[in-house]
């Protein structure tokens, strides 16, 4: 991880109890930008399942929000990113800071406001989706299989386009085809555009669980 400002990322990694050794000022720790980093990531949490989850009604975005935006799986994330072991800690934490889910939530938060403060929202986006994204898994739950396939493509480009339709306005026959990266892979036919869509996912999801 590449910060121009160095001292945004030295001040996510101290904890309240260092900064006050050192400086006797708690405004040096990480908890002003914890406060910032918190609403950085619920709002790309959000984005992400907006985005990704075109079939989740509000009740269960909020559901999904709320499981990845809980300590323990922020906890988590510090751990895989190391944050655990570069954590400046003062002598009344030091022995069993390291292992506690508020510390290294708090300090994912505010390696999350040093990052936007340093690079900008896009930035943030795009580490979002390299290092939290891949974490998220949604296999679990019942969704059908256009936003199962949002899911699997997130981050590649891929459309629907409409290659056919037939019979009459009162019963119509859609055939649907799935460009992936402007290739088309897959194809599915219903009496609804939506219902074609979902087919053609169908059928790129089978062909992609035969390769594996």
């Amino acid at each position: 991880m590449s910060f121009r400002r160095k001292d945004l990322l030295e001040r996510a990694l101290t904890h309240p109890s260092y900064a006050h050794e050192q400086t006797g000022d708690r405004r040096m720790s990480y908890e002003r930008l914890e406060f910032l980093g918190d609403a950085v990531y619920e709002m790309l949490l959000r984005e992400y399942f907006y985005e990704a989850l075109d079939q989740a009604d509000e009740g269960m975005l909020s559901k999904l929000k709320n499981r990845y935006s809980s300590g323990a799986f922020m906890a988590e994330l510090a751990r895989k990113l190391g944050l655990d072991r570069a954590l400046r800690l003062g002598h009344s934490e030091e022995s069993e800071g390291r292992a506690k889910t508020s510390i290294l939530a708090s300090t994912f938060e505010a390696l999350m406001g040093a990052l936007y403060l340093d690079r900008g929202l896009r930035r943030c986006r795009r580490w979002f989706h390299i290092h939290v994204a891949p974490q998220i898994d949604l296999s679990k739950i019942p969704f059908d299989a256009k936003s199962r396939l949002n899911i699997r493509l997130s981050g590649q480009s891929f459309e629907y386009r409409i290659l056919a339709k037939e019979g009459e306005d009162h019963r119509p026959c859609f055939r649907v085809g799935l460009y992936v990266e402007g290739e088309l892979v897959a194809s599915g036919e219903a009496g609804s555009k939506k219902r074609a869509e979902v087919r053609a996912a169908e059928a790129y999801l089978e062909a992609l669980k035969k390769k594996s």
